[in-house]
């Protein structure tokens, strides 16, 4: 258990210790946003470090900013043009992002993680390219190879609406976008059934016995004729059909207009759409469900139980809600809750937890 009160760094703590699983931060966009304004201004080196132990194994995991001070221009912050560079070594070798997720796995979950059921399909997607990322190195590959391919694709699609390129170079662009897009929705299929019963089971412990949970992933394959099953090989011709009905209203467009990257996971609560009907307190439980099911798919794959770190989560939620939810956390061997009092804890959670203490930024035992 960490407390401290609002402002003292446990969310940043936490923040931290995910990042060393994803190295992603779940709420900043760049890497300067993780990076102090003193650092900014005058340059130099950061980390984030950490050990992982799994049996007798241990791996030195750690993350490395290098800053390069910005120059002013315009009248403009110079920390605003300030370099930023990540690293992310394992046992201090170099390693790609591919290499190192999944090395250590934490499964996060904070107050805005209600994004998950009331925020847009993107939000959604990010959180299964994070699940199946920490289990599937594979998958990450694909999908940052498919990132460049839409980038590059789009590019090709605006030189052909302006006439400097023509239709045929948009071959090749199509062909990876079917390879690559078919290997990325077939994962996703396969993860969110095995998903879904684990979320509705998480759901139905945490609500009282309700099991009107339901999760339905929704490819978007365009206009071609949709497949019995999700099979990489099908998918590829689904896509490879559409693209060929939509190429005109693409290149008026300049984007691409179906793929992985414009796929929705629909999430419904007794047969009506979750993010529109449920209230705040329905919604908030259906995201934990998510984050509780996370953890049992991931620990069913890499067969060890990743650490489970809930920042301030307990503050929203009844007496009954908060022992609920502790009982389901305990099932994890390493857990980090976060606190603004002790007392929100009851007395048997409590005493069998250790307790730490957040000031301005340090962390001490209680």
């Amino acid at each position: 258990m960490i407390q401290g009160l609002n402002g003292q760094g446990k969310s940043n703590l936490l923040e931290a210790i995910y990042m060393l699983s994803v190295a992603k931060s779940p709420r900043a966009s760049q890497d300067r946003h993780l990076v102090g304004w003193e650092l900014l201004e005058s340059g130099g080196h950061a980390q984030i470090l950490g050990v992982a132990r799994e049996s007798e194994q241990t791996s030195k995991i750690q993350i490395d900013y290098q800053v390069v001070p910005g120059l002013q221009v315009n009248g403009e912050d110079s920390r605003e043009n300030a370099s930023v560079q990540k690293s992310l070594r394992i046992n201090g070798i170099k390693r790609s992002a591919s290499e190192f997720v999944g090395t250590f796995n934490v499964i996060a979950f904070a107050v805005e993680d209600i994004e998950l059921v009331t925020g847009g399909p993107a939000t959604r997607r990010r959180y299964l390219d994070i699940l199946i990322s920490q289990v599937d190195s594979a998958y990450l590959k694909a999908l940052q190879r498919y990132q460049k391919v839409t980038t590059q694709r789009n590019n090709m699609l605006r030189l052909i609406r302006e006439r400097r390129a023509g239709i045929d170079e948009l071959h090749f662009w199509d062909e990876r976008l079917c390879e690559e897009g078919a290997v990325i929705i077939e994962r996703r299929s396969i993860a969110v059934d095995q998903l879904t019963p684990l979320a509705v089971q998480s759901h139905a412990r945490l609500a009282d016995g309700d099991d009107g949970l339901n999760l339905n992933y929704l490819p978007e394959l365009g206009p071609g004729e949709r497949p019995a099953k999700l099979r990489a090989s099908e998918i590829n011709d689904t896509l490879s059909q559409s693209l060929t009905v939509i190429r005109d209203r693409e290149i008026a467009r300049g984007v691409s207009m179906i793929g992985p990257h414009r796929d929705e996971l629909a999430i419904s609560l007794h047969d009506r759409d979750a993010g529109s009907f449920s209230s705040r307190g329905q919604a908030r439980t259906i995201a934990l469900s998510f984050k509780l099911a996370e953890g049992m798919l991931v620990s069913d794959a890499t067969g060890h139980s990743p650490v489970l770190a809930l920042d301030d989560v307990l503050s929203e939620l009844d007496t009954r809600r908060r022992r609920l939810v502790l009982e389901a956390a305990s099932e994890y061997e390493q857990v980090l809750v976060t606190i603004t009092d002790f007392a929100l804890i009851e007395s048997d959670f409590l005493e069998a937890a250790s307790q730490f203490h957040v000031d301005n930024g340090t962390l001490a035992s209680s």
